[in-house]
């Protein structure tokens, strides 16, 4: 029997540290006072500043995806967001 060594890929690797290691920080800088370690990381920041708050981290998961899928590929027109900032900016 041939045995094949098995290895995580990198996006099962960022996902066992959003689900495992940043909560842990998060807690351990909430326990200590550390507001470093309980910042969101800067996607979550701004999408904050254009008025879209994650209140847990499905909302945060979430936001960073719409980033990913939408505003880094310049597809505006096709995220709901998007469309309806544009169309609030016209009228």
């Amino acid at each position: 029997m041939i045995s094949k060594t098995k290895t995580l890929s990198d996006a099962s690797i960022d996902l066992l540290i959003i689900n495992t290691v940043v909560p842990f920080l998060y807690a351990y800088g909430k326990h200590k006072g550390e507001e470093r370690l309980t910042e969101r990381n800067y996607i979550i920041r701004l999408w904050k500043e254009c008025g879209l708050q994650a209140a847990h981290a499905g909302d945060s998961q979430a936001l960073i995806q719409l980033k990913k899928n939408y505003c880094d590929t310049k597809k505006c027109l096709f995220c709901r967001i998007g469309y309806e900032y544009f169309k609030k900016k016209e009228g």
